[in-house]
């Protein structure tokens, strides 16, 4: 009697450590599905149109989709285990309830949190990969969840920001941007033979560099100081490829103005001295 006792416990306690590993493998099996389908559903909708989404837009919103997916299994698994093993469930549903109701009373910045990332979410003011400003803090931005918002610097390191912390965006990543080229030369020169060499150099600007969207323009004189004359170029660019078109700029600017023999500003000081 007591062999056959025995035997009945390890084969019942075989059959519920088999059950439990099944029900994980599932759980694991669907995660991965899930994973795959909604990367596979947001990026069959990346393009343009009405019914269609930015690409970095579409990443985000399946980062998303799936975190609450994840969370969602993760939950109805351990239920369904602890169910396995006899354990009443009902009162543990009926205690989440409860203390989510505690935590959305006590915890006002959480739930604060995950009310500006819905509005960020929906309202679409940054996705990922996005370049932002928010205070003193700047980078791209690596993961958006209704909570945080995870920023990554020029440096490297990775800030996480509660979403109800931010009260300001600026983003660099919409739409072009503007490279913007002040260009000072002395009084003495002649300024239609600069005004010429500066449209050549946009010419060549144009044509070597695919961040420029369209043709850099001269603006013309935009200041007159007492040692110098300030001219203007401004030049549509790609987001973040500003700076990098303005470089250029002034490198070739830098190589007419010395083919050209144009001569440097000199500064107010020397000019009293002279």
């Amino acid at each position: 009697m007591s062999e056959w006792y025995t035997s009945g416990t390890v084969f019942y306690a075989f059959t519920k450590i088999l059950r439990v590993v099944v029900i994980l493998a599932i759980a694991s099996l669907s995660l991965r599905f899930f994973s795959v389908l909604a990367e596979r559903f947001f990026t069959n909708r990346v393009g343009a149109g009405k019914f269609l989404l930015e690409e970095k837009r579409a990443k985000t919103l399946s980062a998303l989709i799936k975190q609450i997916f994840n969370y969602a299994l993760y939950f109805i698994t351990v239920i369904i285990v602890l169910q396995e093993f006899s354990i009443d469930t009902t009162s543990i549903v009926a205690g989440a309830g409860i203390i989510g109701l505690a935590l959305g009373v006590g915890a006002q910045s959480l739930v604060k949190d995950i009310i500006s990332g819905f509005f960020i979410i929906f309202e679409d003011q940054y996705a990922v990969g996005d370049y932002i400003v928010s205070g003193d803090m700047a980078g791209i931005v690596e993961d958006i969840g209704f909570r945080t918002t995870r920023l990554r610097d020029g440096n490297g390191v990775l800030h996480i920001i509660p979403n109800g912390a931010i009260s300001r965006i600026s983003n660099h990543t919409r739409g072009h941007m503007q490279a913007v080229v002040n260009i000072p030369v002395a009084y003495e020169v002649n300024i239609d033979t600069v005004l010429a060499l500066l449209e050549q150099a946009c010419n060549e600007v144009a044509e070597s560099m695919p961040e420029v969207l369209d043709k850099p323009k001269v603006v013309g004189i935009v200041n007159l100081t007492p040692g110098e004359i300030i001219l203007q170029v401004v030049a549509k660019t790609v987001p973040l490829q500003q700076v990098k078109v303005e470089a250029a700029y002034r490198r070739i600017i830098k190589r007419l103005f010395d083919e050209a023999k144009i001569p440097s500003p000199r500064s107010f000081d020397s000019m009293l001295r002279r």
